[in-house]
């Protein structure tokens, strides 16, 4: 009974350690192209974001995904997204209708010009642990939410 106990503890303790490190699976599942209203505001929250957190953070990684608003409902030719997607276990996993899908779009800012990489962004429906490194698309970002508070 004890080696059970103590695989248990193991896989418990290194399970805590990896959610701080980096996922490597792609959180991406498809495009967007924000509002020039929706870029502005959340370029500010993560220009604040990463003002308050630096020091703290270090330059690893260079980007910060930040969340940019959240999608109404699914788009034509999303589903077959959904299904090749490597993130989407919580929408699978659920008994929540198609048509009531709780989409995040998401962008890539980068510390080092203050601005984002660009004007699209990214649609995702699973998001990274706050403060978890991971992928969206292209980029190894640090996942900040809308940015908002401190997260780890």
């Amino acid at each position: 009974m004890k080696p059970i106990l103590l695989i248990c503890l193991c896989l418990t303790i290194v399970g805590c350690a990896a959610s701080d490190g980096f996922d490597n699976r792609n959180f991406a599942i498809d495009t967007y192209s924000p509002t020039p209203n929706e870029i502005q505001l959340a370029e500010g929250r993560a220009r604040n974001y990463w003002e308050r957190n630096m020091a703290r953070l270090g330059p690893e990684p260079r980007y910060l995904a930040v969340e940019t608003s959240t999608l109404l409902g699914p788009t034509p030719g999303l589903y077959p997204k959904l299904t090749n997607s490597e993130t989407t276990a919580s929408f699978f996993s659920s008994a929540t209708p198609y048509t009531d899908l709780q989409l995040k779009g998401v962008m890539i800012y980068d510390t080092t010009t203050g601005h984002f990489v660009g004007n699209q962004g990214y649609v995702s429906v699973d998001t990274p642990n706050p403060g978890e490194v991971a992928r969206f698309g292209d980029y190894t970002a640090r996942w900040i939410g809308t940015g908002g508070s401190l997260f780890f």
